[in-house]
């Protein structure tokens, strides 16, 4: 039995006896009101030419040897012609429905556009005189069968109609009543017409248009195949049996033999259509599951959430979640990145379980993001914050939460923007599981997209310059170079903090067009000064680790230096420590090529981070520029002067110069000169300038320039 099996499976699907998903049943339904559209108007070419045939022969009786089955002008109007009318009718409303239908317009055109052709196929058969149908017993009985059927069409699309304006949406049962019963008109019209020539004296035998409607529906419209076997071969048998038994003209062996062929051909032809748009429809189907899911959680992405929350806008009781896991690269360490998969793929499925009524998506890394109902999601991400620690399983790792209430209207994007950046706000906050976007945050929030989405503009325009800190010897004061500092000079917000502009740029990767602007305006500055013979020094460029990653440092200095016709030893390279502590076999041959080339390769911060002494082992630098944090508290911890000495003291011993940063007071000055610090940058110095004051005070000798420069 279990060696059937395959085959029975094979049989059910052939047949169309297994359940199709909920998208390929729209996706079939869909395509039946796509193909409803050319059939309708093939229809109403063909009985415009149906009425004018007929019109023809009613006003110039025996042309073409054809003899008007009509006896008077009310036969004629209320008889056989009404029929064409009827269809065309019928055909104009599946139209006016399907375009509606498929544009999902909620125009008021459209609606009343339904509304009246609706209207009309409700109202047709009412305003026909009975007595004046015509025919045999079986065309009375097709026509009873057409007339009750049109005003069912016209109920259904006004239904339709209705639900649509009420909830702008389609509904999928009634759009496929309405194409059953179009495709009910449409078999029953194709009976009458063909039945009726098939009996005319004054015709030949004439079953093309009976032919025609059922090719329409057994292929242009897509049923399920053992639907289309039931449906072709009851309206095929009735036909058959109506030919068959007529007493006044022969159905000839040789048509019946075609007649059963075609009834063949036309089933397999129905189950080969059905079949291959299935296979389309689960094709499609499995390409939008995957652009609408995460590949490794299975639960959906942002993408579809931002795609499908526009529907429940309309709810002023729902908040976007944005939930984060701080600290998860403990879970890759200890249990490596197969675990770390496992935890995110099982924090999912609880988050799934517990928002079940909910929209979740996983953005991207250990970052998820829910759509929920205000009155019991606090429940719920507490409940959460427990999964996450029996998952963590010991491991220092925590749930962070920031919660936003979208707008009518928001885009949804900008709204998760918003409950992601609440949640940033606490990430480094022990204790603190919650956070909800305020109006506080909000400013913060649209200065920071203010930052993303002007700092192309800003640099075209100007707005990002360059500010100068002095760098003076520490034996005798005299300036010996400068740090370039960003600064941002807005029209709309001012004098825009490097604490505001910078870390924003690092988070979005969009630190390294600030650094080569920055790069540009140094040296076009140094150019204008040499070209009016005025002093300069040299002037040090920061660069951070995304710099080395998201440019090729070295060939923008390289363009900029060309470009202006500097002397390389005018340009100092700052790269901060924490930049040195990843890909260090790459940054190691990026330093080393700029030294060669002979750029001075300072240290930045050296001691603000966890790996300064790994940092000299592995690299050669000309001056190391001890972080401004060992000299707060300077005169209270004399622990601090003996890290400062012993710093200077290694840096000489490995051939390095030293500058100290942050200082502010003439104990300070006199400290690092006795310890042997050669540099000193800071407040006492003076402050970062504009371009033009600090030139001013090099005239004016505040500045004493010194011949020295390394």
């Amino acid at each position: 039995m279990s060696k059937l099996k395959p085959f029975f499976n094979f049989l059910l699907e052939l047949f169309g006896f297994k359940r199709n998903s909920k998208y390929v049943k729209a996706y079939l339904n869909e395509a039946n009101i796509k193909s409803s559209i050319y059939m309708s108007s093939i229809i109403i070419v063909l009985e415009i030419w149906m009425i004018i045939r007929q019109i023809r022969e009613y006003i110039i009786p025996g042309i073409d040897n054809f003899q008007a089955p009509y006896t008077s002008n009310l036969d004629f109007i209320f008889g056989f012609m009404s029929f064409y009318v009827l269809f065309i009718v019928c055909s104009i409303a599946i139209i006016i429905f399907a375009i509606t239908f498929l544009k999902k317009s909620n125009s008021k055109a459209l609606f009343i556009a339904n509304i009246i052709i609706a209207s009309i196929c409700i109202l047709w058969p009412f305003l026909l005189f009975a007595e004046h149908i015509v025919g045999t017993d079986i065309n009375r009985i097709t026509t009873i069968l057409l007339y009750a059927s049109m005003p069912l069409l016209g109920a259904s699309i006004l239904a339709h109609t209705i639900y649509r304006r009420k909830y702008r949406v389609n509904n999928t049962v009634l759009s496929m009543i309405i194409i059953i019963c179009f495709a009910l008109v449409c078999l029953l019209f194709g009976i009458k017409v063909g039945y009726s020539d098939f009996i005319s004296k004054s015709r030949p035998k004439m079953i093309t248009c009976f032919l025609t409607m059922i090719i329409f529906v057994a292929c242009l419209l897509i049923w399920k195949p053992y639907i289309s076997i039931l449906i072709l071969s009851g309206v095929f048998m009735l036909f058959y049996y109506f030919l068959d038994t007529y007493p006044n003209r022969e159905f000839l062996d040789g048509d019946k033999i075609n007649y059963i062929t075609f009834l063949i051909s036309l089933t397999m032809i129905a189950i080969s259509i059905y079949q291959q748009r299935v296979a389309e429809a689960k094709k499609d189907e499995l390409l939008i599951y995957e652009a609408n899911h995460d590949h490794l959680t299975n639960i959906t992405n942002v993408k579809f959430i931002t795609s499908t929350v526009k529907v429940y806008y309309d709810n002023k009781d729902k908040i976007f979640l944005f939930l984060n896991l701080t600290n998860f690269r403990a879970i890759n360490e200890h249990r490596g990145f197969d675990g770390g998969n496992e935890f995110l793929i099982n924090f999912a499925k609880k988050i799934e379980e517990t928002f079940s009524k909910d929209l979740i998506a996983r953005q991207s890394d250990d970052h998820f993001v829910v759509y929920t109902s205000i009155n019991t999601f606090e429940e719920k991400i507490n409940r959460l914050d427990e999964i996450v620690k029996e998952l963590a399983d010991g491991l220092f790792v925590l749930l962070k939460v920031g919660g936003y209430k979208p707008k009518k209207d928001e885009d949804p994007n900008r709204a998760i923007d918003k409950a992601r950046y609440a949640c940033g706000i606490i990430k480094h906050e022990y204790g603190v599981l919650y956070r909800e976007y305020d109006d506080e945050m909000d400013e913060a929030f649209n200065k920071r997209q203010y930052i993303i989405n002007h700092i192309d503009e800003a640099i075209e325009k100007g707005w990002i310059v360059a500010y100068y800190q002095p760098v003076v010897w520490s034996k005798n004061h005299e300036l010996c170079g400068a740090e370039a500092l960003a600064r941002w000079i807005d029209p709309t917000h001012g004098f825009l903090s490097p604490a505001d502009f910078i870390p924003v740029l690092e988070n979005t990767r969009l630190i390294h067009k600030l650094d080569k602007a920055i790069i540009n305006y140094v040296c076009k500055n140094l150019r204008e000064s040499l070209d009016s013979d005025r002093p300069i020094v040299p002037v040090s460029l920061n660069f951070s680790r995304l710099d080395f990653e998201l440019m090729d440092v070295k060939k923008e200095l390289e363009d900029a230096i060309l470009k202006y016709n500097i002397d390389r030893n005018y340009i100092h390279v700052e790269i901060t420590e924490s930049a040195l502590s990843s890909n260090v076999e790459t940054l190691s041959k990026t330093v080393a090529s700029l030294k060669n080339d002979g750029y001075a390769i300072w240290l930045d911060d050296f001691g603000s981070g966890y790996s300064s002494l790994n940092v000299l082992k592995d690299f050669v630098f000309d001056v190391i520029k001890i972080d401004m944090k060992f000299l707060s508290n300077f005169e209270h911890n004399d622990k601090t002067k003996d890290i400062i000495d012993c710093i200077i003291q290694l840096a000489t011993k490995l051939g390095m110069k030293t500058l100290t940063e942050g200082v502010e007071t003439k104990e300070q000055s006199k400290f690092l000169e006795d310890v042997g610090c050669g540099r000193l940058q800071g407040y006492l110095y003076g402050k970062p300038f504009k371009l033009a004051e600090f030139e001013e005070k090099i005239e004016n000798g505040t500045f004493k320039i010194s011949k020295k420069i390394l």
